[in-house]
């Protein structure tokens, strides 16, 4: 992946939350909370959930398991982002059923917050990667 200035809401374009960088429970592989924004039915929304930052070509994995390392090794992305709620300014849509009350009002409060601040990266998060051109699965 790469780090780019400007985000393309047309092009898969993630930020990441680099205090959240954990290991998935399987070996070589690892996830980080991300946001990302898309178009849906023509409205833009604002969509939070977990990103595993997939590298396909054995000889190129890091060694390590740092954040950076992988992040910038990423080279597949073929499955995106597993989302968790997406928020379009008046609807909020949640992966995982039944959500609290309490939990429906602090994902809408942060992705009010994100949707508002578009196109800037959210603040504590660390954005926007994406592919290079011709990049993704290879």
């Amino acid at each position: 992946m790469i780090q780019v200035p400007k985000l393309v809401v047309s092009k898969p374009m993630y930020a990441f939350k680099v205090d959240t960088w954990r290991s998935s429970g399987v070996t070589g592989i690892y996830q980080v909370d991300a946001v990302w924004f898309k178009r849906k039915k023509g409205r833009l929304v604002a969509t939070m959930g977990t990103y595993q930052p997939m590298v396909l070509r054995r000889d190129q994995q890091p060694t390590g398991d740092a954040y950076e390392q992988w992040v910038a090794a990423a080279d597949d992305n073929r499955y995106g982002g597993d989302w968790t709620a997406v928020w379009d300014g008046e609807g909020l849509m949640c992966a995982r059923q039944p959500v609290s009350a309490a939990m429906a009002h602090e994902r809408i409060s942060f992705l009010s917050a994100v949707l508002n601040g578009f196109p800037n990266v959210p603040a504590g998060y660390d954005g926007w990667w994406t592919f290079e051109p011709g990049g993704g699965a290879r």
